[in-house]
């Protein structure tokens, strides 16, 4: 009997401590029994922590490492790589204001019909032929722009040195400059008209001298000198109302547009290409890509664990 009330003794006890939910003190544990398996989060919770922190860091170290080589190799790069330089001019192309008209977008339209025709063939050709080059060639070298909100107009030439770059440009120039001011139909006109009235007022000048001289030795008439005299006058009457049109159209811009030479040729002072800077700052921008790819990767993988 005492064996048996044991057992239900033990066994009352152990209904009673896990029924009111007291815990139970840990009893010592005896030859051959197995311990219980504590919780696996108590456990598992710091080690996972730990190695997680670990690994951020060692991301954080990869990717500024990442980072440090792209801008090391950009700049290296900009060291290594041929350089290009360059040589800029200013023109000023002055719009009269009849031209103006009081349309800002026909204004426009005449700036860039000018930066049209500073890279068109009629310009670039000769300097190519001159230089050896292809005319696409050479294209590629020249960039022009409007300045903004002004009437100047920015041309640039590129070259492997800067003498290069300022002998291409200086002929870009002089070759622009020479067709642009070249006068227009009207004005050709007016100028072989007035050309026509000077040699007829030289002509009748001389004859009036003879004519003189002839009325004075008696062997010509008064009247034929008076007639030349008219015919004098009436050619010189000419002669000042074609210099008047003409005065008149260069007053009013008719006479062609008033392009000038507003800042010479000069070599800028530093490549334009490559550029440190750039070159580092496109390093770095990669690095960051190739950074943003593999963060990309790694969250990937642990969304799918």
């Amino acid at each position: 009997m005492t064996d048996v009330s044991h057992v239900f003794q033990y066994g009352a006890s152990e209904s009673n401590g896990s029924s009111t939910g007291q815990e139970q003190p840990q009893r010592s544990l005896g030859t051959g029994e197995v311990p219980l398996p504590r919780s696996s989060g108590q456990l598992d919770s710091p080690a996972e922590d730990r190695g997680g922190g670990w690994l951020t860091t060692r991301l954080v170290l990869v990717a500024l490492t990442i980072i440090l080589l792209g801008t090391a190799a950009g700049l290296l790069g900009a060291l290594v790589l041929p350089k290009t330089y360059g040589a800029r001019a200013e023109i000023l192309y002055s719009i009269s204001q009849d031209q103006q008209s009081g349309d800002p977008l026909r204004q426009d339209r005449q700036l860039s019909n000018q930066l049209v025709f500073l890279k068109s063939r009629n310009v670039l050709e000769p300097v190519a032929q001159k230089q050896g080059r292809q005319y696409d060639d050479l294209d590629k070298n020249i960039s022009v722009t409007v300045l903004d909100n002004s009437e100047v107009i920015q041309v640039e030439a590129d070259g492997p040195t800067k003498l290069a770059a300022m002998q291409t440009l200086q002929a870009v120039m002089d070759g622009y400059l020479t067709l642009i001011r070249q006068p227009s139909g009207a004005t050709l006109n007016l100028d072989t008209q007035l050309a026509d009235a000077h040699a007829n007022t030289t002509q009748i000048q001389t004859r009036v001298q003879q004519l003189t001289t002839a009325v004075l030795a008696g062997t010509a008439t008064q009247t034929a000198l008076n007639d030349a005299r008219t015919q004098l006058n009436a050619s010189l009457d000419r002669e000042k109302a074609i210099q008047a049109k003409i005065d008149d159209r260069k007053l009013n811009g008719q006479a062609g547009p008033d392009a000038q030479l507003l800042t010479p040729p000069y070599s800028l002072p530093d490549p334009v290409f490559p550029q440190p800077l750039i070159a580092a700052g496109t390093g770095a921008l990669v690095g960051v890509l190739v950074v943003g790819a593999m963060a990309a990767v790694v969250a990937r993988r642990r969304t799918r664990l």
